[in-house]
């Protein structure tokens, strides 16, 4: 190998002292790379060859908007021969040579990088050898398919994988100071490598008694049950139950740090005990502030008010106070023809007061309590509107990931200043609400499946859930109905800063026997922030004579584009797409799900400030066609606007 770089360096330097170069070591200033080309390479994609090369050409920068052009530094590209060169080592190329370095002068001041490799053949592997396995019986049976096997390509990373996985086997039948050491005897000359590992089992335990460090508000016996869930004493020793443990754990929400690690065993035995260490967080939250929401038909200055305790009265009882008091404007044709002398603009007061209750692990380790009252003020384009919500719920905690909920709900509305008049604008939004008060009584059983790297601001994984509603009179009273909200959402990051994003949700509203129409506030609506942002806040919807009044069935997509640009300022491209089916709530039009060709579409982009509340989102969708159903909207900037302003908190999704 050594004869290998000193050839490569010596290219390198007879292109650097050609006449034909644009630069010596002696020039002051060096050229501008203007392109970097690989030649020869055929196994790979030359993109991936030429990212491990000091050597940069020029890049495009998203913020502000231009081409970045570096300076050859004749220093990196003496040693970028012997990158490539390693590089192609690493997957089983030892034949591999860079045999030219060129500088090609392209214009004034620039030059052309020629990088020409010779890649040759690879080599296989000959022979695997797990030397010592044969005494984990157990390990071996869990291993099953190693990365690296006979006939494969060698690979640098497959090789170091394989060791990973012979670890992650016997750490996961009971031998935790195992230890695996690799070799491998590479034969360029007859394209074979050799590749060995000795394993070294060490004595094979079980999980021992569980100690908890570092709290003193919180129940140790309620850690430790927590943890029992994964790592039952007298078990053999598995690491991976410790790292779900560890989850578990922290999943109760009142810890800033959690690790779950083990001791050594006492002398003769062979049981070693689970430490779980913790650091309590503080219990007490205040949060106080203005905050306000607009989008181009709806204005809201608020103020925000909340306090939460995270151990209320022990036991990890939760109790949360969160409200907000504004003022709001919304644009619409309806109030001017109501009102011929006003200037055809909705205002009110709203406010929203929300009371919340949950105990971990009420029952069991596995059932928790919650309960939620909620009383709100509002005005929407076809109504205002009190309302008092209540929930009881179950929450049901089997893993870290998985989460269902039963609960029962109670929603009662109380309508105000609906339109008035004809069939075509009162009668649906009153249906179903006699003398104007709507009563939603419904069970709800949803399940979620959270693989995210994280529910704030997520870069890798997916979530899955589901909703399903069933309707239930109440002393006679209420809507019987059965709704059905399924949800996905996906994330691929694609670089440091960069995350590509999707998400699809969809509902199903079927009224049960003879119900009816079910009441405008059961209905599906679409547009706003979180939704199809080339419309307003229930922008999206069926509206006769400029009412939105929703509909029986919802289809939705949206996918980004999301680029850090400069510090905690981001960037975010988007297309939304969007339905909601079902003309005046007919009981069957949810059936229109499959006619795509009526979905509504939404382009756009945002900017997004990263905060500790979270990102301060603003996000321009413009509508490609006119949107030829909803009539009576008005943008508060005067005129109509083929699209959506959004101002928030938060991702879409």
């Amino acid at each position: 190998m050594p004869r290998t770089a000193v050839t490569a360096a010596a290219l390198v330097l007879l292109a650097l002292a050609s006449p034909g170069c644009l630069w010596s070591r002696g020039t002051p200033e060096e050229p501008i790379v203007s392109r970097l080309e690989l030649r020869g390479v055929k196994r790979f994609d030359p993109d991936e060859v030429a990212a491990v090369l000091a050597t940069r050409g020029p890049e495009a920068q998203l913020f502000p908007p231009r081409k970045l052009g570096y300076r050859l530094d004749p220093d990196a590209l003496a040693v970028d021969a012997r990158r490539v060169e390693a590089w192609y080592r690493d997957r089983g190329y030892y034949g591999a040579k860079v045999s030219g370095v060129e500088v090609v002068p392209d214009g004034a001041g620039r030059a052309k990088i020629v990088v020409t490799v010779k890649e040759g053949d690879p080599v296989r592997v000959r022979a695997v050898a797990m030397d010592g396995l044969d005494e984990a019986p157990e390990a071996k049976a869990r291993l099953g398919k190693a990365p690296l096997e006979v006939g494969d390509v060698f690979n640098v990373a497959a090789y170091d994988a394989t060791r990973d996985a012979l670890l992650a086997a016997l750490k996961g039948t009971g031998w935790p100071t195992a230890a695996v050491t690799q070799r491998a005897r590479v034969l360029p000359e007859e394209g074979a490598v050799d590749v060995t590992y000795d394993v070294k089992p060490g004595p094979r335990l079980r999980f021992g008694p569980i100690f908890v460090a570092g709290t003193s508000a919180v129940s140790r016996a309620l850690i430790k049950d927590q943890a029992a869930a994964d790592v039952k004493t007298g078990e053999w020793y598995d690491a991976r139950k410790l790292e779900l443990a560890q989850a578990r754990v922290f999943a109760l929400g009142v810890f800033s740090g959690v690790r779950v690690t083990t001791g050594s065993p006492a002398p003769g035995e062979t049981a070693v005990p689970v430490v779980i260490a913790v650091r309590e967080a503080p219990f007490r939250t205040l949060r106080l502030g203005p905050s306000i929401g607009i989008e181009t038909t709806r204005w809201e200055a608020r103020g925000v008010a909340g306090w939460t305790h995270r151990n209320f009265g022990g036991d990890l009882r939760r109790v949360s106070v969160d409200g907000r008091v504004g003022y709001a404007w919304l644009p619409t044709a309806l109030e001017a023809a109501r009102n011929p002398g006003s200037d055809g603009v909705r205002v009110g007061w709203v406010g929203e007061l929300v009371l919340e209750y949950a105990q971990p692990a009420a029952f069991t380790r596995y059932v928790d309590t919650s309960a939620k009252l909620d009383v709100e003020k509002g005005i929407e384009l076809a109504y205002r509107f009190w309302a008092q919500r209540l929930q009881l719920g179950l929450p049901l905690r089997f893993s870290p990931r998985w989460t269902l909920v039963p609960s029962y709900n109670l929603e009662v509305y109380e309508l105000s200043d609906v339109p008035s008049g004809d069939s075509t604008s009162q009668r649906p939004v009153l249906e179903n609400c006699p003398n104007t008060v709507c009563l939603l009584s419904y069970l709800e059983q949803r399940i979620a499946f959270d693989h995210r790297d994280s529910p704030v601001e997520p870069r890798s994984g997916f979530y899955a859930a589901v909703a399903v509603q069933e309707g239930v009179n109440l002393g006679g009273y209420g809507y019987r109905y059965l709704r059905v909200l399924p949800e996905l959402r996906g994330f691929v990051p694609l670089g440091p800063r960069t995350v590509v994003a999707a998400r699809a949700r969809g509902g199903a509203l079927i009224p049960v026997s003879e119900s009816g129409n079910p009441p405008i506030v059961a209905r599906f609506f679409a547009g706003g922030p979180s939704s199809n942002r080339g419309f307003t806040t229930r922008g999206l919807s069926p509206a006769p004579d400029g009412v939105p009044i929703g509909g029986n069935g919802l289809l939705e997509g949206s996918l980004e584009l999301r680029q850090g640009l400069l510090g905690a300022l981001s960037g975010v491209l988007f297309t939304d797409v969007g339905r909601v089916l079902g003309e005046g709530g007919s009981p069957t039009a949810y059936q229109e799900v499959l006619d795509v060709s009526r979905l509504e579409l939404a382009v756009g982009g945002g900017l997004r400030y990263a905060t500790p509340f979270g990102p301060v989102r603003l996000d321009v969708g413009l509508r490609p066609r006119k949107f030829a159903e909803v009539r009576g909207f008005r943008s508060l900037l005067g005129g109509q606007f083929p699209g959506a302003v959004h101002i928030s908190i938060g991702e879409a999704f």
